[in-house]
C-alpha cells in the first residue's frame, strides 16, 4: 500500500503541484500518465492500489525509489 502522506511530503519539498505531476507524466517517455485528480486520492488515501506502473512512473516524476513511496508494516 502507498503512503500518501509521504508522496505528498516529497511532492512539496520538490516544489511540484499536483497539476505539475499531471503535466510531467503526460510526457511520452512515461508509459502511464497521473491525473491530478488521482494524485490527489493517492495522497488522501482514497485509493489503495494504483497499478504497479503507476507507482514506478511516480516515483521517477518524484526522484526517489519505488520503496520509499510504500508504507512499512
Amino acid at each position: 500500500m502507498l503512503n500518501g502522506k509521504k508522496i505528498r511530503d516529497i511532492r512539496l519539498n520538490l516544489g511540484y503541484t499536483t497539476l505539475d505531476i499531471q503535466n510531467l507524466t503526460k510526457n511520452p517517455k512515461y508509459e502511464t500518465s497521473i491525473s491530478k485528480s488521482y494524485l490527489e486520492e493517492l495522497e488522501r488515501g482514497d485509493k489503495k492500489n494504483p497499478s504497479f506502473q503507476k507507482v514506478v512512473v511516480l516515483a521517477k516524476v518524484l526522484r526517489c525509489k519505488v520503496d520509499e513511496l510504500i508504507l512499512s508494516a
